[in-house]
């Protein structure tokens, strides 16, 4: 889908959203494909990203998991249906192969077990059904140089949020993906890294190119 800020999307501060469950990645609404009627938010916080699909032509449905209550209550005012809880327990109600498009930004991280929630997302799709994904990328260049001084501090989101439970890099997002019988068919990427980092990576011949990405967008497909 092509991203485009509605009217309503609340102001930002510096080029960044100051409420956290009113996130609209427009990174993201780029990987959903076009033609999808019924989609699933999970982590669908406030319902800002349903609100916009619902505004899209041809998206008839917009369901939404989201752990917050608080959250998940403002979601209703915009989504189709809403369930509130731990993604990993939550007895999601949506028939079997009726998804076209499961989203989960910034979402499979946060869980004990992402393998096991890949593969309950799975059965709510459509045979031409995709999960979109965005994943932070563990292997991320500024990581890696604090780790190379022995840092390792969690911050209160980002990268190292305090509440990631699970770290990726591109390959085991991928297995991730395959242990389920999921295809990764594309990945999303945009640089995050300056102009230092390129040339070192254009120097050692595409040796750091996955250091290059905060996150990677992925779209898996079985």
């Amino acid at each position: 889908m092509q991203y485009h800020p509605p009217a309503w999307l609340p102001p930002s501060e510096n080029g960044k959203r100051t409420d956290y469950y009113a996130h609209l990645r427009g990174e993201v609404i780029e990987a959903i494909p076009e033609g999808c009627e019924t989609i699933l938010d999970v982590g669908c916080g406030k319902g800002t990203l349903g609100r916009w699909l619902k505004e899209q032509p041809g998206v008839k449905t917009v369901y939404g998991a989201e752990l917050f209550a608080v959250a998940g209550e403002e979601a209703r005012r915009w989504l189709d249906e809403v369930v509130v809880g731990n993604i990993e327990q939550l007895a999601l109600p949506f028939p079997a192969g009726s998804v076209d498009c499961v989203i989960c930004a910034d979402v499979l991280e946060h869980t004990a077990d992402p393998w096991a929630v890949v593969a309950k997302l799975k059965t709510l799709l459509k045979p031409e059904g995709c999960i979109v994904a965005s994943i932070p990328n563990v292997g991320f260049h500024r990581n890696i140089r604090k780790m190379m001084r022995g840092e390792w501090r969690y911050t209160q989101e980002g990268l190292l949020d305090r509440t990631h439970l699970r770290f990726f890099t591109l390959e085991t997002i991928e297995e991730l993906f395959a242990s389920s019988g999921l295809k990764i068919e594309r990945v999303f990427k945009k640089v995050d890294a300056g102009w230092n980092v390129r040339i070192l990576n254009a120097l050692s011949f595409g040796y750091l190119k996955n250091t290059l990405y905060l996150h990677y967008i992925v779209r898996a497909r079985r």
